[in-house]
């Protein structure tokens, strides 16, 4: 589908430069003669990557999105048009707006940065929108006989710069995210509401409530691509406090670890583990917003399907590349919820697993698109991936 749509803005292109040879020019890498974007991504003003999007995430229903990202070089790197290394481009813009069946739409931007030989790294993102979204469990009350369909609306902001420590893989940084979210009731709940249950919907439904978060993050980097590693290592971890020092109305901490490994295993085969370790600490009075804790964040598991103060996941893929352009792969994950330490280790195993590819789109930047389909516990889903899958 990305192919079709990319040559459509060719087209829309060629009718303004009146060039027969356009596609050829900017759409055939001369290199191997197969299907890249990479020219057109690097010298066409305001030229972009279609992301097309069909969405089947179960937690909002099917649906339809697209984006746009808009890549920008340097005025060195321009000069150097293929590359033996795939290029870190200065910066990455962003554009896209989605919209499903359960009447979820939003409209979000976004940036990436790279700057000054990748000693300062930047990603921003800014999402508006209603979101309607089935929760199974709400914190202080605890799982649910059936989800309750919520609607969050509202601007979400987040963002975060860190700074590499000279001659190393090492960053440090700083992150911040503010949300001003009103919540409401999208569907009348298909149960008898419980006093427990009526008690949190009293207290949190028809408000305006803001969390505003500040924190650390330090980060080992040494991935031979970010946009798709095919060996290499990147470790991670954020802290994060909510106050009302910061504009937050309701006060509590957040804590990620994630590991990512990336192994060439042979020429053609890739392994690939992620470990990954969510967590959240707020007094026990303290009643938090339904979307505000962790997750168990899987391909084919529904988001917010299975949450808790404590969420641990591990997920290991094998890809082969049977062409440098064409790789296939298959995956498989676990994840365990809780609410503290404790209960991970009792905690009922969610599992998942699928297959997809990938195709190099660009080389130039080392960046690939591909669809995955995946199954967990209750639903199949597929995605249409652009860049890392994590």
């Amino acid at each position: 589908m990305y192919k079709q749509l990319i040559a459509g803005l060719s087209l829309l292109s060629l009718a303004n430069t009146g060039r027969a040879d356009y596609f050829q020019e900017y759409f055939i890498d001369p290199e191997d003669g197969k299907f890249d974007a990479s020219r057109y991504l690097s010298e066409v003003p305001l030229g972009f990557l279609a992301v097309p999007t069909i969405i089947t995430e179960p937690a909002v229903g099917y649906g339809l999105g697209v984006g746009a990202m808009f890549f920008q070089e340097s005025e060195e790197q321009r000069k150097t048009r293929t590359a033996k290394h795939a290029l870190l481009p200065p910066n990455i813009n962003m554009l896209g707006a989605a919209a499903t069946e359960n009447g979820t739409w939003g409209l979000g931007v976004g940036h990436l940065g790279f700057w000054r030989q990748d000693s300062i790294r930047y990603r921003g993102f800014a999402v508006y929108g209603p979101i309607n979204m089935d929760f199974y469990s709400l914190p202080g009350v605890g799982d649910l006989p059936r989800p309750v369909e919520l609607e969050i609306k509202g601007p979400a902001v987040i963002q975060q710069i860190s700074f590499r420590i000279p001659e190393t893989k090492l960053f440090v940084g700083a992150k911040q995210l503010y949300r001003h979210v009103d919540t409401s009731l999208a569907s009348k709940p298909r149960f008898d509401i419980p006093d427990a249950i009526t008690n949190y919907l009293d207290n949190h439904l028809q408000l305006d409530t803001t969390t505003s978060g500040f924190g650390v993050t330090l980060e080992y980097d040494s991935r031979n691509n970010p946009f798709n590693p095919e060996k290499g290592y990147d470790y991670s971890a954020s802290y994060m406090f909510f106050d009302d020092a910061i504009g937050s109305d309701i006060d509590y901490e957040n804590f990620n670890v994630t590991a990512l490994n990336y192994w060439q295993l042979t020429s053609h085969v890739n392994l690939a583990v992620r470990l990954q370790l969510d967590g959240i600490n707020a007094d026990e009075h303290t009643r938090l917003p339904a979307y505000v804790p962790p997750d168990i964040k899987l391909r084919g598991v529904p988001s917010s399907r299975y949450q808790g103060a404590r969420v641990a996941v591990a997920e290991v893929e094998v890809d082969y590349k049977f062409t440098p352009r064409w790789k296939v792969g298959v995956f498989t994950g676990m994840g365990r919820a809780a609410d503290n330490f404790d209960g991970l280790g009792g905690a009922e195993n969610v599992d998942s697993y699928g297959a997809g590819f990938r195709y190099l789109i660009a080389r130039r930047y080392g960046f690939a698109m591909g669809i995955d389909v995946a199954r967990g516990p209750e639903d199949t889903a597929f995605y249409i991936q652009a860049g890392s899958t994590w």
